[in-house]
């Protein structure tokens, strides 16, 4: 069922919004210390180390995703078959997927601070 899973459209999808949402929200961690009362030059401080290592486990990610792909057995179908060209609008929706995914791999984390900035002073970060 796993491996069923893996080779699936749905698996892609599901690691690259995994992915997306865990590099956004290192990212965006010192915003989050800004909202929490520190100061920008201490909150920079103390989110640096989070951003770096979210950019750093991307790429290792990334290489990891790479080596496997490349690594993985064939398909033991006896006849090596091309894939079947895609249909006009299937290609149409890939290339639409791509830049979705690229789009939301930079938008959210910059919206997100923006609206972090916009909304500080309704956002109760002592709450609790």
């Amino acid at each position: 069922m796993a491996l069923k899973f893996l080779d699936s459209p749905a698996a892609f999808l599901t690691a690259l919004a995994i992915g997306i949402f865990a590099f956004g929200l290192g990212l965006t961690s010192p915003m989050w210390f800004l909202l929490s009362g520190m100061g920008p030059l201490v909150a920079m401080r103390a989110g640096t180390p989070i951003v770096d290592t979210s950019i750093a486990g991307l790429i290792v990610t990334t290489i990891i995703g790479v080596l496997a792909y490349r690594l993985r057995k064939p398909v033991e179908s006896g006849v090596s078959k091309e894939p079947a060209p895609l249909s006009e609008r299937a290609e149409r929706r890939k290339h639409l997927t791509v830049h979705i995914l690229v789009m939301l791999m930079f938008v959210v984390p910059f919206l997100t601070i923006i609206l972090g900035m916009l909304l500080r002073q309704y956002i109760d970060a002592d709450a609790g």
